[in-house]
This record gives structure tokens, sequence and C-alpha cells, in this order.
């Protein structure tokens, strides 16, 4: 296993004054804090930064590696296992935190409390007796983009560290940064909403997605033969999309293995974490698909939004020219992408979905590549 990771910060971009919070948090940590941001990859980078940072003061390399990637046993991350966190789910939250460490090296516990603004009341209560009485070697970060949606009296005995919402030139760099070509970073830094892991995604694995529904807009014509077409399509980047998340999650029970025989884990406790993986990787790939729809949608509707935008606005997509389309046919196509995205809340079946979706997408004139 590699062990060139030793310093957690580096990948945190325009963090600086949370990082500053996070290291002072480790030296002396409360039993309870409250991370907020935007809700992405770069808000559970960040969480997981902070907890290698809990249990490893010393930054052992291997420590670091394993809670960034999500696989270390002592960095115990929970999430909704559908829309809500539920009782049964808090009060494995409460069993896990009076739980000691697994590894010997572990200076603590941390629990990951992702999305914790989907606490059902319950399952907060839950946790507000374990914050009154909490154990000594455990720490709980709630993780939130919402953090008006959770009890007051959760808020209040939690320490809050807030992150910054980066700019776009900020992105861009640490994309160059990273080796991602000058246009192609500044592309994805405009459409990443401010966040770093999302511009990420938009440079390599959503890349070709968000190409494939972009070039949509121009391939329609108001036919049912061609709408099935291009329905099709987007059905098959979506595929190729969430393809990367099964392959990632395989990587990640590898590395689990190479950790728990590398440290010498009892079995039970190899058959426990490995049982809480795959239900979050089941989980993962459930999304995943609904994501990538999101994703593509979002960029079909960034090329309405240029093309009403009017020749002097900034673009969204730096790369193509604006369409030619009527106004209301434009205003008409965002409607259609804004109802393709709450349907999605019900489960529908996702292809018939697309192709609803592109029929009501008025012809335009092609979008070429600038």
């Amino acid at each position: 296993m590699s062990t060139t990771v030793a310093e957690p910060w580096t990948h945190l971009v325009g963090q600086e004054r949370a990082i500053a919070r996070m290291e002072r948090a480790a030296e002396r940590p409360v039993h309870s804090y409250l991370l907020v941001g935007s809700k992405g990859a770069d808000l559970l980078m960040a969480a997981r930064c902070f907890a290698s940072v809990l249990i490893s003061a010393d930054r052992d390399p291997r420590t670091t590696e394993l809670v960034l990637k999500g696989v270390h046993p002592d960095v115990v991350e929970f999430e909704p296992e559908s829309t809500v966190i539920s009782v049964a789910q808090g009060k494995e939250i409460v069993r896990e935190a009076w739980a000691s460490p697994i590894e010997t090296s572990s200076v603590r516990k941390v629990l990951l409390v992702l999305e914790a603004e989907r606490l059902k009341l319950e399952a907060e209560n839950a946790l507000l007796k374990t914050f009154e009485e909490p154990p000594a070697s455990t720490v709980i970060v709630l993780v939130t983009s919402a953090p008006d949606d959770l009890l007051d009296t959760t808020r209040s005995r939690c320490q809050r560290i807030q992150l910054a919402p980066l700019d776009e030139a900020a992105i861009t760099a640490a994309l160059t940064a990273n080796g991602v070509g000058a246009d192609t970073a500044a592309l994805a830094a405009r459409l990443g909403g401010g966040q770093l892991g999302r511009a990420r995604a938009l440079a390599s694995d959503r890349r070709a997605l968000r190409e494939a529904f972009v070039a949509a807009s121009a391939d329609v014509d108001g036919k049912g033969a061609t709408a099935a077409q291009v329905a099709e399509r987007l059905s098959a980047a979506v595929r190729e999309a969430i393809a990367a998340v099964k392959t990632q999650h395989e990587a990640e029970l590898e590395e689990f293995d190479a950790a728990a025989n590398e440290a010498g884990y009892l079995p039970r406790e190899v058959t426990r974490q490995r049982k809480r993986m795959t239900t979050r990787h089941q989980r993962h790939e459930r999304m995943a698909r609904r994501e990538a729809i999101v994703e593509g949608v979002t960029a079909l509707e960034t090329v309405y939004r240029d093309a009403l935008a009017g020749s002097k606005a900034p673009l969204r997509n730096l790369d193509r020219t604006p369409i030619r389309v009527e106004a209301r046919a434009a205003d008409r196509a965002l409607e259609a992408c804004r109802a393709a995205r709450d349907s999605l809340e019900h489960n529908p079946n996702e292809g018939l979905l697309l192709e609803r979706l592109v029929l009501q997408l008025p012809p335009g004139a092609p979008t070429p590549a600038r």
C-alpha cells in the first residue's frame, strides 16, 4: 500500500480558515462538531481530512490514506439509507460511539454523520443524550449542507466549522495544478457551482456525460423516432458515467482487505466493516444513476440559459456557441428540465423520463465547439 499521503490538507483548496479551526480542534477536541458546507465531494473530503487528524496526531501516512479513502475502521461514516437517517441508524450510531477504537494506533474513534440534516427526530434526540454524556474516546462530526434543519439543541451542543465557497479562479488554479488543460479547467470551474469536487468530475469522469446532454439540444427535431435515438444515447452516457462508481467501490474493498490483513484485524471486525461498506456501496450505486441524470439535465439547462442570456452575458458553456432558439421555446425547455428533475423523486422509469424530456426540447441550430 502506498504511504505517500501524509498531509491531508493538500486536498482542501481555499479553506485556510476552516483548516486552522480543524487543526486547533484536533489538539484538544470536544465531543461533537458541526461541519457545514455545500453538499458534494468537497464537504465529504473536508470531513475525512478532519477525521484523519483527530485519530492520528502524528499524521501517520497509512492512517491518513485509509481515512481519506473511507476505509479506516476507526472512522465510521453514517448516511441516510433512504430519505432519512432512521431511528435504527441512530441507535447504531450510539452503539458505535461507545465502542472502543479497533486499531491500537488510533488516538480515538470518529463518527461522521453525513447529510445530518436528514436525521429523523427520534434519531436526533437519541444523539442528544450521547452528546450530554459522551464517551471519552469518541468524536462525533455532524456533516451538513442545511444546518438550520437540525434542532437548536443539537446545534448548540456542537462546535461549528464552516467551509468557504470557492470562486472560479481558485477552482481553475486547482484543476490546472493537477494537470487539467487550461480550457477544460476554465469550463469545469464555470460549471462547477463553486464546488471543486464537482468541477473535477466535470473535467474527468462526468465530462462525456455533460457533452452528450449538451449535444442533445442540437440533435432534436421534434420527431418521436429521433427522440428515442437521442434518449438512448443519453442513457448510454449515464451508464458509462456510473460504471466508474462501481470500479471505485471495488477498489475500496480491495484497499480495506489489504489494510485489514496488514493490521491483523479480528475476523468479526473484518466481517462487520465489510458489511457496512457493501451496504453503503449498494446505496451509492442506486443513487449514482439518479445523480448522473440530474447532472445531465443540469447541463441541458445551461444550454437554454445561455440561449436566453443574450450576447453580452457571460456564457456557462465556454466551449460552445449558444443555440438559436426562440425565448418562449427556451423557457419551455427549462420547464421540461425542471419537471424531469422533480419526477426523479418519485422513482420513475428513467429511460421513459429521458425520452419524454427529449420530446419536449425545441429544435435548435447546432452548437459548434469554440
